[in-house]
């Protein structure tokens, strides 16, 4: 991502720990947040996120449907796998495609999408960085729920690195910082 697309969702989802052995296939997603960054124009960005739950036994289809729903044509879909030494061992033998880290997206072929490795740890430092809370040790599945939003913004943060136009870099972090100064102003709804 040389230049930041018209419109980027950084997708975060939260699974159901796997019932089966290690290298079996992954549980079912519980939670998935999004942070959709639209550009108007050169200079102007239009933020969104989103946070939804599923439950565990529930229609398997509902979260790529979600996805489905935020995605234009020219999306360029980003997602975050966790990568470690011991991870990379696993990753070699059962390599998973970026569908299943970006649900939604398969149905698209057309559709731009990149799955950054990260460790953990890496992660939640750049997040904790920029004022996100992110966890670095593998979180219980309700604090992994309540911060999927800003693991999502964090893997958005992430991508914005490898923007190569530093000015364009600086308004599109300008530009995030005060929309998230205005997201915790507002008030909590009941």
């Amino acid at each position: 991502m040389l230049e930041h697309p018209n419109h980027v969702l950084a997708i975060s989802t939260v699974r159901m720990p796997s019932i089966h052995k290690v290298d079996g296939p992954v549980g079912p997603i519980v939670c998935l947040a999004t942070f959709s960054v639209e550009r108007i124009g050169d200079t102007e960005a239009r933020f969104a996120s989103t946070r939804v739950t599923f439950e565990p036994d529930g229609d398997w289809r509902a979260p790529a449907a979600h996805v489905r729903c935020l995605l234009h044509r020219h999306t360029y879909a980003i997602g975050c796998r966790p990568s470690s030494d011991k991870h990379r061992t696993k990753y070699l033998r059962h390599r998973r495609r970026s569908y299943e880290e970006l649900p939604g997206t398969a149905e698209l072929p057309s559709l731009r999408r990149h799955v950054i490795r990260a460790r953990e740890k890496t992660l939640a430092g750049l997040g904790r960085d920029h004022g996100l809370m992110v966890s670095d040790r593998p979180p219980h599945l309700a604090q992994a729920t309540r911060k999927a939003a800003d693991r999502a913004q964090a893997v958005w943060v992430t991508a914005l690195g490898i923007v190569r136009d530093r000015d364009e870099r600086a308004h599109l972090y300008a530009a995030w910082e005060a929309w998230r100064v205005l997201e915790r102003a507002r008030p909590l709804p009941f």
